[in-house]
């Protein structure tokens, strides 16, 4: 049997880790406010992203709790302004395909935020699970041509 080395995050790692996953959560309540309002070809890229976001949340709280930590998935203020936004759009036009440019952007600061947690942890299984959730999402942009 290998023994299992414990891993504790300093209070910057774990800080890194929150503000993640509030990204992740804030972006997920985002993409759940888009789904309930997108036009029909647009829907399933939103529930895509809604289920990502969903599953990595519940990923990054783990690695959390792991590493000593108590993830906080309340939905901030952003929350509160992604879905007022994604309404708003809605009374005045469709959520459709040209919401695309607003994915890029909204996941490019997720990405930052991995990238701030990655660097910020040593070598270790945690780090590797974060690297893979990072690469997750790269492939889900990949995967619509609009999004490069």
């Amino acid at each position: 049997m290998t023994d299992v080395q414990t891993i504790t995050a300093s209070t910057s790692q774990l800080e890194a880790l929150q503000d993640l996953l509030s990204r992740s959560t804030d972006t997920h309540a985002w993409y759940e406010a888009m789904a309930e309002r997108a036009e029909p070809q647009f829907r399933p890229v939103a529930l895509k992203y809604r289920g990502l976001h969903s599953e990595q949340c519940d990923r990054i709280g783990a690695i959390m709790v792991a590493l000593g930590g108590d993830p906080d998935r309340t939905e901030g203020i952003r929350t509160a302004v992604n879905r007022t936004s994604v309404s708003l759009r809605a009374v005045f036009d469709d959520i459709d395909l040209d919401m695309l440019s607003r994915i890029e952007e909204a996941e490019a600061d997720v990405i930052s935020d991995f990238d701030a947690s990655i660097s910020g942890l040593p070598e270790s299984r945690y780090r590797e699970e974060l690297i893979d959730m990072k690469a997750e999402l790269l492939k889900l942009l990949g995967e619509d041509p609009a999004i490069d």
